[in-house]
């Protein structure tokens, strides 16, 4: 009876289909999705498609850029697939990029598919393009050795750190899109001749693009929310000028709310590093006082970024949800945090400690 049973079962095994296994060869893997306005329809998507080769050679990235005009995401995708000759794989995407002119628009509405999108992992990377999605998608440097490996490398940890770069991913743009006290930030990628740079981050409130950092800026965003270390701030006085290279950075903040009194933020810096570069012989030099001319520096740097992003009602660095989460004032919270925040002053203190002027006498 057993050995029966057993041949019934290896039947039927060989009688059942594949799940709908389909093979590599059948497969376009879509590496990077684009997200443009159109020119006729609501929409332009871009895909990149990797196409496989045999050797992995810098310079030969091997790839295709279709794109489709639809009013929803959706509906483009379809066409997409009905007008390839293999299944379009969404699964190994590794970035959204999202075209500037969307940015002006509800940036929750673009997103949409992208937060109920099925075959959408939730940990690709998040980025705005200037000045288009599709242009940025068809950059290929001679460096690059597989399709958009080197949009994912300059986002991912196993680049050298650069004070510059931000990295967002899907799943805390999609926390900031909806959690009150924080709200969601995009970098931005824009074209430069046959490669591309980002140096440039893109702060929203709930609904739409409301401030984009200069450079100078971005370094400055990065640093709060990324407490990088092994990153330059440059120091100018009178004709003294200097780089000091942070190897150690750190930073608390207390929201003291003194009754009929001006709301104040505090925030205490603490920094540690060496002189990188100088313009004049420092190692007989007081370093007492370059400590406090740095620290000085770095204080009205912090407080114009903070002062900025302030006066644009915005809040990326998640100010107030560290007040709500230790005020608790039933459904009023949200209300009075919104007022205090408007009157807010800033006080940055910056603790400086060089080590080194970087020479030996």
């Amino acid at each position: 009876m057993r050995r029966r049973i057993g041949v019934l079962f290896v039947l039927l095994l060989f009688g059942m289909s594949g799940c709908g296994f389909k093979d590599i060869d059948k497969r376009f893997f879509v590496v990077a999705i684009g997200i443009d306005q159109g020119k006729e329809k609501q929409y332009k998507i871009s895909l990149k498609l990797a196409i496989p080769r045999h050797r992995i050679e810098p310079g030969h990235a091997a790839f295709q850029i279709i794109s489709q005009e639809a009013d929803t995401i959706s509906e483009a995708l379809e066409l997409m697939n009905s007008n390839v000759d293999k299944e379009l794989d969404l699964g190994h995407s590794k970035i959204f990029i999202i075209g500037r002119n969307l940015a002006n628009d509800e940036i929750l509405t673009t997103t949409d598919w992208i937060f109920r999108g099925s075959e959408v992992q939730r940990i690709e990377y998040m980025a705005l393009a200037n000045p288009s999605a599709e242009e940025i998608l068809e950059v290929s440097p001679r460096s690059e050795r597989v399709p958009a490996d080197s949009l994912i490398l300059s986002f991912g940890h196993e680049k050298i750190g650069s004070s510059l770069a931000v990295t967002e991913y899907l799943y805390d743009f999609y926390n900031r899109m909806f959690e009150m006290g924080k709200d969601p930030f995009l970098p931005i990628i824009s074209k430069k001749g046959k490669s591309f740079e980002v140096n440039q981050v893109a702060l929203f409130n709930k609904k739409e693009l409301k401030l984009v950092t200069q450079p100078g800026q971005t370094e400055l965003f990065s640093q709060l929310v990324r407490k990088p270390s092994n990153f330059v701030v440059s120091v100018k006085k009178d004709h003294l000028r200097y780089s000091l290279l942070i190897q150690s950075f750190t930073y608390r903040y207390q929201i003291q709310t003194p009754k009929q009194q001006t709301p104040i933020l505090q925030m205490d810096i603490k920094v540690r590093g060496r002189i990188q570069e100088a313009n004049q012989a420092l190692f007989d030099k007081n370093w007492g006082e370059l400590e406090r001319i740095a620290e000085k520096n770095i204080e009205n740097r912090y407080k114009n970024l903070l002062e900025s992003i302030q006066k644009h009602q915005i809040d990326p660095i998640g100010f107030g949800l560290h007040y709500m989460a230790r005020n608790h004032y039933g459904k009023k919270e949200w209300e009075l945090w919104q007022e205090i925040y408007s009157k807010m002053r800033f006080n940055i203190t910056v603790d400086l400690e060089i080590e080194s002027t970087g020479i030996i006498k």
